[in-house]
């Protein structure tokens, strides 16, 4: 469709109330998960000390990634066959109240370790949750908007979830720095519980979707997974792509969920001086290397929102996942060099800046086309089932990574860890790039 007749998806109710629903959640989120990354670090160093601050970190980590593993089956198995929206707003609900339940327990409670163990059973019910919620979530837009829309819709949503990320980060560096972590547990609270008063007003025609005939049973949810195994198995090119995203993921997510939190807690915080130190806080540093990454995704899902759509995508695909892995490879050097003290803090905080922010570029160039196919290509009555293969699938490796990296970086070095990083995404774009199947997708 031309720019000048591109439609206004916002006229569209059901995607308007989605859409609010989910920025003001996933702001709460963002804020939530960037300073329960550093909290966490920061209460296993004051009960275990630094050596196995990072080791529990990566474990609580890994908690949240095994839980989905575990649940997300079940949840593409009730987004096909069940209301995608009260499944939504009833996990919201529950989210909300499960944190803000934690945040008046941490009121009462003063001991590192009991903290900790609260905290890891907060983070298997919200995991949990999040499995049931994804999968219909991820499967809802292409029954609120029709296939003109679907471009603009998907670019938007992209680019939503970055301004999201840019409004929590900074709400997070300011609000965990300023007043503790009680009000970020505060605010993510009352985020879900506002995302499902929103949610609750979406309407659509959920019986299209629906199998009455069909229980649910532990049998059907394996059926369901082969089913949507077997469909994506079919799909040479989606399978390839969806393997290499697996991959990629399990060398790039640990740089965001272990090693830049602590280079923050353990390298920056103990730098006497750092760039813009009299009005600026090491949290704040960490909201802003984080922010650099979603301002360029903003950026570049605002400018594929307005692209005529293309048949084939297996190009920018390949050239979006190449320029990613130079990009981090840029990053993990510059983490290297600061390591080996060939870099000062204030080179490498700008470093980190200025690669995030291209990575960011590269990231959205890949997702939006990736989901546009998807929500093309697949059958309506099984995208819940193949949203949850895919959450399965993309998601396997992080807690495996997640776990890896806290291995790597406490039993030996930060600088094994970045140079592990860097060889392993390497050997991932290559084999992708030179896979002649994913040419067609």
């Amino acid at each position: 469709m031309d720019v000048e007749h591109k439609p206004n998806i916002f006229k569209n109710k059901n995607f308007s109330l989605l859409f609010a629903g989910v920025l003001v959640s996933n702001i709460a989120h963002v804020l939530f998960n960037f300073a329960i990354s550093l909290y966490v670090l920061r209460i296993a160093n004051e009960a275990f000390g630094q050596e196995k601050a990072a080791l529990i970190q990566a474990l609580y980590l890994a908690v949240a990634g095994i839980m989905l593993l575990l649940f997300m089956p079940l949840g593409g198995v009730l987004a096909d066959r069940l209301n995608k929206v009260r499944t939504m707003y009833i996990t919201d609900y529950i989210r909300g109240l499960t944190i803000g339940g934690v945040a008046l327990m941490m009121l009462w409670i003063d001991q590192a370790e009991t903290v900790l163990y609260v905290l890891f059973v907060m983070n298997v019910i919200l995991s949990i949750n999040s499995a049931l919620f994804n999968p219909a979530s991820g499967s809802l837009l292409r029954f609120i908007v029709k296939d003109h829309e679907l471009q603009q819709a998907t670019g938007y949503m992209q680019g939503s979830q970055s301004l999201q990320n840019i409004i929590g980060l900074i709400l997070g560096g300011i609000v965990f720095a300023t007043f503790g972590i009680f009000w970020v547990f505060v605010i993510n609270a009352v985020g879900y519980i506002l995302s499902a008063i929103s949610e609750m007003f979406i309407t659509y025609d959920h019986h299209s979707h629906r199998d009455k005939d069909s229980k649910i049973t532990l049998k059907n949810v394996i059926d369901d997974m082969k089913s949507g195994v077997s469909y994506l198995y079919r799909e040479k090119a989606i399978f390839a792509t969806l393997i290499m995203a697996l991959c990629i993921n399990f060398f790039f997510t640990p740089i965001f969920s272990n090693a830049i939190p602590f280079f923050i807690e353990f390298g920056l915080a103990l730098e006497p001086s750092y760039l813009f130190d009299q009005v600026i806080s090491v949290e704040t540093w960490y909201s802003f290397i984080s922010v650099s990454f979603s301002i360029s995704s903003i950026i570049m899902a605002l400018y594929l929102s307005s692209r005529r759509p293309k048949e084939k995508y297996g190009r920018q695909l390949k050239m979006a996942i190449m320029w990613s892995v130079i990009m981090t490879t840029c990053s993990a050097l510059i983490m290297i060099g600061y390591y080996l003290d060939l870099l000062t803090v204030n080179l490498t905080l700008i470093g980190l800046v200025l690669s995030f922010f291209l990575v960011g570029f590269m990231t959205v160039r890949f997702n939006v086309p990736f989901s546009i196919i998807l929500q093309k290509n697949v059958d309506p009555k099984q995208l819940g089932k193949v949203s949850s293969v895919l959450g399965v699938l993309s998601q396997a490796l992080i807690p495996v990574g997640s776990l890896l990296a806290g291995v790597i970086i406490s039993q030996l070095s930060i600088i094994y860890f970045y140079a592990f990083i860097i060889v392993g995404l390497w050997i991932v774009a290559v084999m992708y790039v030179r896979n002649k199947a994913t040419n067609q997708i």
